[in-house]
């Protein structure tokens, strides 16, 4: 297959999204196909993630003038009613201002100033090579509207990846008349579309069942290949329970408070556990961590390149995932939850039971799920025990992780594209409009 990958987030952009994005490229260059990348350069983020795909099938154009970078930037701004005490009104006001600001300008989000360089490297690159494909991976939103121009433009199947929920986002949702554009351009741009990929169940049944569109589940997955560098131990030869965190959080959604409450009862009892964060802002948790006097339990460090976070990982006795205790939540699938996997340590989930994390968790038997203090408290004496008698907490079994390495998923996908692309759809079952089925 031919096929042309736009996309925001590409190596070398230190993101879990250029992580998922960079591989799948890879994946696909390995199995013989033609693939190019159309991709921003030098974006706002961290450039330290291993470029491992050839320089000349990436097309990486300007995104936006000088003198508007400021503007570009966005601001994660958390729920009415979730701001941390401390922030002063000044600070709230900025912050619904640029809400307001953003709600009028930058449609569909501040990197629309990309769309006019894209399209024309776009026309630039297929002036002389015809994809089988147009492959677009969003958020940002834009890359989605980019990859619908050029396949109206030049008569291509568009396939829309969602990552994350655009419509339907219920974190720091925009004013209602942004909602209704939002819905409004999503229902154009999947009208347009030939097919949808989105990273849960729960979202692809949802995208399925509101645009009959043959959908498919790419979760995240785990990287063998980095992820098996090393032995599965843990914290072996360091005291007590180590509990580790790696990447950001959301305020006011996920929230950490009942894993502190059940480790101040275990210092009580002079059993030793501390926690670790790894890459999230102090002003984040330092409130929370303060409300339940656990200041000398957890530590919060540096933000770690993506192969250090791995091997962090599987240094770790456990891996914490937060999730947003939500019925809306139910089909958010952090990739660290598959790296945590690939890790093959015991992983304690919190957020919402009915969460996909938490499902695949206890199906799999790969850790412990609860918003409980006391039941978090006696899951973590349990595994403290079973280290102390054991000199290690053993790592989680292999079948825990089976069927979600990333070239586990990405063949799934690459036989979806083959089968649009042959125009099998009439016969083929993985070209219904309901999503396949997954592991887990």
């Amino acid at each position: 297959m031919k096929i042309l990958l736009v996309t925001w987030y590409f190596p070398p952009s230190r993101t879990i999204a250029a992580v998922r994005l960079g591989k799948l490229a890879r994946y696909f260059q390995a199995r013989g196909h033609d693939l190019r990348v159309l991709t921003p350069l030098d974006p706002p983020l961290p450039q330290d993630l291993a470029v491992k795909f050839p320089a000349e099938r990436v097309v990486r154009t300007a995104w936006q003038s000088e003198d508007a970078k400021a503007a570009a930037v966005p601001v994660q701004v958390p729920a009415a009613g979730t701001l941390p005490s401390s922030e002063s009104r000044h600070t709230k006001l900025k912050k619904t201002l640029w809400r307001l600001h953003s709600s009028f300008a930058g449609f569909p989000d501040a990197r629309v100033s990309w769309m006019p360089f894209a399209m024309k490297a776009s026309a630039d690159l297929l002036a002389d090579w015809r994809p089988d494909l147009v492959y677009a991976s969003g958020p940002p939103f834009t890359t989605l509207l980019i990859a619908e121009e050029v396949s109206r433009r030049f008569d291509l199947p568009l396939v829309t990846e969602f990552r994350d929920r655009w419509s339907e986002d219920p974190y720091a949702p925009p004013f209602f008349w942004r909602r209704w554009r939002n819905r409004l351009a999503e229902k154009s741009l999947i009208g347009q579309a030939s097919a949808i990929v989105t990273v849960s169940k729960p979202w692809a049944a949802s995208y399925s069942a509101r645009y009959r569109k043959p959908t498919e589940v790419v979760y995240n997955g785990y990287d063998a290949e980095l992820c098996d560098t090393g032995p599965f131990d843990g914290a072996a030869g360091r005291p007590g329970l180590e509990i580790v965190y790696t990447g950001g959080i959301y305020p006011g959604y996920r929230d950490p408070s009942p894993l502190f409450a059940a480790m101040r009862q275990l210092d009580r009892r002079g059993l030793a556990c501390r926690m670790i964060f790894h890459g999230v802002r102090p002003e984040a948790v330092e409130p929370l961590i303060e409300a339940q006097d656990v200041s000398h339990l957890v530590e919060i460090r540096e933000v770690l390149t993506h192969e250090a976070a791995l091997r962090r990982q599987r240094e770790s006795d456990i891996l914490v995932l937060l999730q947003w205790n939500n019925p809306k939540e139910q089909g958010n699938v952090p990739g660290k939850f598959f790296e945590y996997l690939g890790a093959r340590r015991p992983i304690l989930v919190l957020g919402l039971r009915e969460g996909v994390p938490a499902t695949i968790l206890r199906e799999r038997q790969a850790g412990f799920f609860s918003n409980e203090p006391d039941e978090i408290a006696a899951q973590l004496v349990r595994w403290l025990e079973e280290k102390q008698e054991k000199g290690i907490l053993p790592p989680v079994p292999e079948s825990a992780r089976a069927g979600f390495s990333r070239d586990e998923q990405y063949a799934r996908l690459e036989q979806f594209l083959e089968q649009l692309v042959s125009g099998r759809q009439a016969d083929a079952p993985g070209l219904d409009p309901a999503p396949h089925a997954q592991p887990g």
